[in-house]
C-alpha cells in the first residue's frame, strides 16, 4: 500500500504507506514550528492533495529556518522533511532560488533525492 501525493492531477510522490505517515506527521510539526500551513488536504487517509502555493510557502520557511540554524542536530532533523519537499515542490512546479553557495549546493544534492522518491 502507498500514499499518494498530487499537485492538480500530477502525482508528485507515491512512497510506502508508512514513508508517507511518517512524512505527514513530521511536515505538520515543523508546520507548526514555522507558522505555515503544509497545504496538504487528506481525500483519504493515503491520498493527498497538494495547495502548491502553500506548499510553495512552507517548504521556503522549512529552508529559511534549516539555513538560520547553525545547530548540527536541529539542521539534521529538519533535513529530513526538506529533502522530500524540495522534491515534490519542483515536481508540481515550484523551485526555491538559493542566495548562498551552501544553499545551491543544498538544492542541487535535495534533488538527486528525486531519483529515489518513486512517482
Amino acid at each position: 500500500m502507498s500514499c499518494v501525493f498530487e499537485v492538480g492531477e500530477e502525482t508528485v510522490w507515491n512512497p510506502a504507506l508508512r514513508v508517507g505517515e511518517t512524512y505527514l506527521a513530521l511536515a505538520e510539526g515543523l508546520a507548526g514550528l514555522v507558522g505555515v500551513p503544509t497545504g496538504f488536504t487528506a481525500m483519504a487517509a493515503d491520498f493527498h492533495r497538494v495547495d502548491i502555493v502553500q506548499f510553495d510557502m512552507f517548504t521556503r520557511h522549512v529552508f529559511r529556518e534549516y539555513f538560520r540554524s547553525g545547530h548540527e542536530l536541529r539542521r539534521t532533523m529538519v533535513d529530513g522533511v526538506l529533502r522530500p519537499s524540495i522534491v515534490m515542490l519542483v515536481r508540481g512546479g515550484g523551485r526555491i532560488e538559493p542566495d548562498t553557495e551552501e544553499q545551491r549546493l543544498y538544492l542541487a544534492e535535495a534533488e538527486k533525492l528525486s531519483g529515489r522518491m518513486p512517482v
